[in-house]
């Protein structure tokens, strides 16, 4: 059986291969079975929502062609030791112009890939809503339509690609599973709005039937059973929702436009744990940013100066972000000294230009940092054991601290946003008479800390949004993705891209 499932998937997966993406997709091969046939089994499903959610995790969390890890650096979370996949390019430094992202080159695998990466996953759910929606296909534990199971799900998967998508991107093809595949033309490609609307109205629906329906989830689908029953689902479908709807502004000015009402009714009932996995475990093993920089190994990445820069003692000298010019080779920073307990647990002080293996090195003010990462990273280690992060529930939290602070909930902005960090930072500095300012900074500081380093968008969203300008996102960062050049072409619309000379903002050049 399980062979057979790979196989469906597998013939699924060339069927759905074509250039552009959309061209093809519902075309007649003689040579292999058409849409209908390998889709027409529901008995199927859960093994392709397995496979749905599998994919997910890796896309995200992957190097792919730089993918994520290219908004890490492009937010200043991390540095690279390594110019692969342009990691060094978007990286802040003094008197550099940050580039354009290069949307020219049909071969340029960023930000291609995350693309079509993220079509891939949305054909395959897509297919199954359409099929259950046209053939009536109910799907049956124990004799009983069970079929809500597999809509909440793909519900599910579809509201979080499309956040996703409408996060990431500026304009996408929204395809659902009313869409007419051989009709799609320029015509179909959105906003990011759109995109964020219809991923709202996807999780809204699972939430739905999560909240009318008492069920045990299919096993396997994510590691920890963190989808493992109708209210687990739930949550994370909450999470969701809240992701899409705070995390939209690209810039300081968009902020006030986030209904954070809306918000704060999906995250009040948002993540009640981590969404990891216990590594060796099969199937969830991935090289994350977080691995690869783990401090034993080749460290693909050190902590971004700007972090430790922020959780220092102010003028400290081994806390020194952005470098000068001057800062010549070979040249080393002193550990930096924090009242934040974490800059001891979470980090490691690493002073040394090259890598332990000598692989790598951070020579010169346009990489260099003196800290390594010592959470998040474990499975980066030659045995690969440890916990790998994809969100975190301090995000969720933190996100909510937000909303509520945003509402006028002080005090419960307040026990929020020192989850972490009394707990964590051993820091006593935020209660109910702090401004809300000063209360808004630190849960961007927390977030900084606490979320940065499982799924590496997060800070690329929150530097965009913050309405701290010492925390924003740096000159001629791009803030957003533009349609790759390859779809774009197909459909003769002129290239376009983000970031350099057209995202300059001036007032963050730091």
């Amino acid at each position: 059986m399980r062979k057979i499932i790979f196989i469906s998937c597998f013939v699924f997966l060339c069927l759905t291969a074509c250039e552009p993406y959309f061209s093809g997709l519902d075309i007649k091969d003689d040579h292999q079975p058409d849409i209908s046939t390998v889709m027409g089994d529901i008995n199927q499903y859960p093994s392709l929502i397995s496979g749905a959610y599998n994919n997910w995790w890796h896309h995200m969390l992957a190097p792919n062609d730089g993918d994520t890890w290219i908004l890490a650096t492009n937010s200043d979370a991390f540095t690279a030791g390594a110019g692969n996949w342009d990691l060094q390019t978007y990286y802040y430094r003094k008197n550099y112009e940050k580039p354009m992202i290069p949307n020219t080159d049909k071969n340029a695998g960023f930000p291609r890939t995350l693309w079509y990466n993220h079509y891939s996953k949305i054909s395959t759910v897509r297919n199954m809503l359409a099929m259950i929606e046209e053939n009536q296909l109910i799907y049956k534990e124990d004799n009983k339509d069970q079929t809500y199971k597999i809509l909440a799900n793909c519900y599910f998967l579809m509201g979080a690609f499309y956040t996703e998508m409408s996060l990431l991107f500026d304009k996408c093809f929204l395809v659902t599973e009313g869409s007419d595949l051989q009709k799609i033309t320029s015509d179909d490609i959105k906003s990011a709005s759109d995109a964020k609307s219809l991923a709202l109205e996807y999780l809204d629906k699972c939430i739905e039937i999560c909240n009318e329906q008492s069920f045990t989830n299919f096993g396997g689908l994510l590691p920890s059973d963190i989808v493992g029953n109708n209210v687990k689902l739930r949550q994370f479908a909450n999470f969701m929702a809240a992701r899409a709807i705070a995390y939209h502004p690209r810039t300081k000015e968009q902020y006030n436009s986030v209904d954070w009402s809306e918000v704060k009714k999906y995250i009040s009932e948002g993540l009640t744990e981590d969404v990891k996995a216990k590594l060796p475990q099969q199937g969830w093993d991935e090289w994350s940013y977080a691995a690869a920089s783990w401090p034993g190994g080749n460290q693909w990445g050190r902590v971004g100066m700007r972090v430790i820069n922020m959780m220092a003692n102010p003028g400290d000298p081994g806390a020194i972000w952005p470098l000068p010019t001057d800062f010549g080779q070979g040249q080393t920073l002193p550990e930096a000294n924090s009242p934040d307990f974490r800059l001891g647990t979470d980090f490691t002080y690493y002073p040394s230009v090259n890598t332990p293996t000598g692989g790598l090195s951070y020579d010169g003010y346009t990489k260099y940092s003196s800290y390594v990462l010592n959470r998040f990273s474990e499975t980066g280690q030659q045995s690969g054991e440890g916990e790998l992060y994809f969100f975190t529930k301090a995000e969720s939290d933190l996100l909510y601290a937000e909303a509520a602070l945003q509402t006028k909930e002080i005090s419960k902005a307040v026990q929020l946003v020192n989850l972490t960090r009394v707990t964590r930072g051993k820091l006593n500095d935020i209660n109910e008479n702090s401004t809300k300012d000063k209360i808004l900074e630190a849960i961007y500081y927390e977030r900084f800390v606490e979320c940065g380093y499982a799924y590496t968008a997060t800070p690329f969203y929150d530097r965009r949004r913050t309405p701290i300008d010492k925390f924003q996102l740096t000159t001629r960062s791009f803030r957003q993705l533009p349609i790759p050049i390859l779809e774009l072409s197909f459909y003769d619309i002129d290239s376009y891209t983000f970031g350099g000379e057209q995202d300059k903002y001036d007032q963050y050049n730091f």
